[in-house]
């Protein structure tokens, strides 16, 4: 398997590169191996950017669930972009390169705590290796235009949500945890989006993807395509406005998303998908939906700036999926990061965020049927909340490490579920 790795990053080199490269990297200060001696600069210069970075989460359950246990999950990610203006004179082209190795056991799963979502976001998608990204971008009069084509996960432009917290509440593009058919990171789909920027404070993005099933299979792996036919279209559209509070030289900066999704594939009725609802209705018929759709707000401010450079950061997101066809329809999450809260400690982070997860009133609505008719009891579903509390400390250039604590309540939206308290330790390593 990492021969596979290595020998697909080499296909990437011989073929292609990243515009969006600054004219300086600071390897010595952001990465454990350094600037191999001058040569990554070197690289960087010419058109070659490649790295390698390391994430694990261990948790231990200390309530909640049927027992108290540990788990531990990891990634090891590849990432290469080639710069074809730097290499072969091909303005505004390049090529990315992204590859996932996941390992590991989930603390949902092993002390059945019964969540919506997982308390160890680096889990998903489950033991194996896979190309999460490779597409060519195309950036058209100076920035006005931005296009990009292959296979990527929804983050690259459609809430791209950073992972700073290690509840998947808090973390990347939300809207794939929970809607059917948007496929986020560590999964791929074949798509193309274009981005248009009028001016630097404004974008509006549109995007096309391929809707397949076995882009979630682990038989998928390193494969550029998906076996198997499509089932739909997904198309996102989202709307970026930047601000600089204070005014634009010096000034606080923020970020405001609005975006909204449609997927055109079929999927079954979540009323109908409850266990006990077809022999309750005496029907073996499953209600098709004709489509998904969905929509979200996100948004994070500067609000402080310290000595450090650092300063307090606030942060809000809404999700609302499709009742009909998605058993988390609703995610709502506010929190703080605070960067360099002491002066002693100028690159650690303060973390702190809630959330609430809405199960689809219509699972509620037909566990409130099957209790009705005698053929429960079963819990009725509604709201999960989420908190977690966490300190990254940057341990030495590249390395950091961020205990935590969560506390979910009511795990899978019912009070059947004893509330969690899981602690946590994440470490973070850029080679």
């Amino acid at each position: 398997m990492r021969q596979k790795i290595i020998a697909l990053i080499a296909m990437a080199g011989i073929v292609a590169s990243a515009n969006t490269i600054a004219s300086d990297q600071d390897y010595a200060s952001t990465t454990l191996t350094g600037d191999w001696g001058g040569a990554r600069q070197r690289l960087y210069d010419q058109g070659v950017d490649i790295g390698v970075d390391y994430l694990g989460e261990f948790a231990h359950n200390t309530s909640g669930g049927i027992r108290q246990t540990d788990a531990y999950a990891d990634q090891i990610h590849l990432h290469a972009a080639f710069d074809f203006e730097k290499l072969w004179g091909w303005t505004g082209s390049s090529l990315h390169v992204d590859i996932n190795d996941r390992n590991g056991s989930q603390i949902d799963t092993k002390a059945r705590l019964g969540t919506l979502l997982e308390s160890q976001e680096i889990y998903g998608g489950g033991n194996v290796t896979r190309l999460t990204r490779f597409y060519l971008e195309q950036v058209l009069w100076n920035g006005l235009v931005d296009l990009k084509f292959g296979r990527m996960d929804i983050g690259v432009d459609f809430f791209p949500f950073a992972c700073n917290f290690q509840n998947l509440n808090f973390c990347g593009a939300l809207p794939g945890w929970i809607s059917k058919g948007v496929d986020a990171w560590p999964l791929a789909q074949t798509g193309g989006v274009i981005a248009i920027n009028p001016s630097p404070a404004w974008s509006i993005k549109f995007g096309g993807f391929e809707v397949n099933p076995n882009n979630a299979a682990k038989s998928q792996g390193l494969k550029l395509s998906p076996s198997g036919p499509n089932i739909g279209t997904l198309m996102l559209a989202e709307v970026d406005w930047r601000t600089s509070l204070g005014g634009a030289q010096n000034g606080l900066p923020g970020i405001w998303r609005f975006g909204g999704w449609r997927n055109t594939a079929r999927y079954n009725d979540v009323f109908l998908s409850v266990d006990g609802m077809q022999q309750l209705l005496d029907s073996d018929t499953s209600a098709l939906q004709s489509s998904v759709s969905g929509s979200y707000f996100m948004g994070q401010q500067q609000v402080t700036r310290n000595a450090t450079g650092g300063g307090l950061s606030v942060f809000g997101n809404v999700v609302q999926a499709d009742p009909r066809t998605d058993l988390v329809d609703q995610m709502i999450s506010i929190g703080l990061l605070y960067n360099g809260p002491f002066a002693s400690r100028p690159d650690d982070r303060l973390g702190f965020a809630i959330g609430r997860d809405r199960v689809s009133g219509r699972v509620a609505s037909a566990e409130r049927l099957i209790n009705a008719a005698g053929a429960g009891p079963v819990p009725v579903q509604g709201y999960e909340y989420i908190a977690e509390l966490d300190y990254q400390f940057q341990l030495w250039h590249g390395v950091a490490l961020m205990p935590n604590v969560q506390y979910i309540r009511h795990p899978g939206g019912t009070s059947a579920n004893p509330d969690a308290t899981v602690l946590g330790l994440r470490v973070v390593a850029k080679f």
